[in-house]
């Protein structure tokens, strides 16, 4: 899966649109319980992430070897790990779309999409201190 996005405000932006996208398609009564999360990989496995059915990012691991990447090839891996899961979720709601609640869906995103550029800055944030850390000692 290729990432096009240059930046933050460009997964941002996707983001965005996902949520518009999901808003159009309406409501539906959603049976949570019946509903998988989804799972995605960069990598060769070395960057995964979770998303639950309420697209709420809920897990996402980055191998140390991975880490001394520079922060715009991990953000990348990042992405395409979390865009996988994404599709991964959509794929099954798409199992279930009669049960689907498009609308809290779409609501859900618009965490998921706050949450992960919270994280994706905190964590380019730790990277460019780990890196500064790095140069001062050598």
């Amino acid at each position: 899966m290729a990432v096009d996005f240059e930046d933050f405000e460009d997964f941002d932006r996707f983001l965005d649109e996902a949520r518009r996208g999901l808003d159009a398609l309406g409501k539906e009564p959603l049976p949570e319980k019946e509903l998988a999360g989804g799972e995605g990989t960069a990598a060769d496995g070395r960057v995964s992430a979770r998303v639950s059915p309420e697209c709420r990012l809920t897990s996402l691991k980055v191998d140390p070897r991975v880490v001394r990447m520079g922060s715009h090839e991990l953000c990348d891996l990042i992405m395409v790990a979390v865009n996988a899961a994404l599709d991964d979720l959509r794929a099954n709601l798409e199992a279930r779309r009669e049960h689907v609640d498009v609308a809290g869906l779409a609501q859900a995103l618009e965490g998921v999409q706050e949450e992960s550029m919270r994280k994706m800055n905190a964590l380019t944030q730790e990277i460019g201190d780990l890196a500064r850390r790095i140069e001062s000692r050598g």
